[in-house]
Parts: C-alpha cells; structure tokens; sequence
C-alpha cells in the first residue's frame, strides 16, 4: 500500500537527478520548492482572524454576571491586568 503525504512528493528520477547536482544547482533546486510552497501560501485560503478583545469589553460582560459586584470585578481585572503586563506591554485579552 503507498503512502499517502501531502505536499511535495519526490520521485526516483527527481532523487537521481538531485544527487547528481553541485552546490548552484541544488540551490537553484531548493528556491523552486520553496517558491512553489510560497505562491501556494499565498492562493490559500486566508484563515479567520482569532476573536479578540480589550479589556474593558472583557471586563463590562464580567461585571454583567449575576453575583459579580463592583469589588469582585475590580480583583479580576487586576488579575488580568496584571497577567497581561507581565510581558512588559499591555496586550488584548
């Protein structure tokens, strides 16, 4: 049973011919792969931005929560604040 690989599939006659190659042309070789793979990168399908939010949309849809009071949602946006400030800048949550 064969294999089944995605991306690029090297054939004997491609493996014969590389071995066979000095150092310019296995160059040339390599930057037609990589080329390939990047203009088919570019044709894909943009993926979906991740959701993401600032903090104080995070932290108006805390304090809408039945039991969370003033006090309770002022200690959770220290802790986020604080876990997002630990890399030295202020970043979306």
């Amino acid at each position: 049973m064969a294999k089944k690989t995605r991306g690029y599939t090297t054939t004997r006659d491609v493996y014969k011919a590389v071995k066979k190659y000095d150092h310019r042309d296995f160059d040339e070789f390599c930057t037609r792969i990589y080329m390939n793979g990047y203009k088919d990168g570019q044709m894909a399908p943009k993926a979906e931005p991740e959701a993401s939010a600032d903090v104080e949309t995070v932290m108006k849809a805390i304090k809408d929560v039945k039991g969370v009071g003033p006090a309770l949602a002022e200690k959770i946006k220290k802790a986020i604040m604080g876990t997002l400030e630990e890399g030295g800048e202020k970043k979306d949550v």
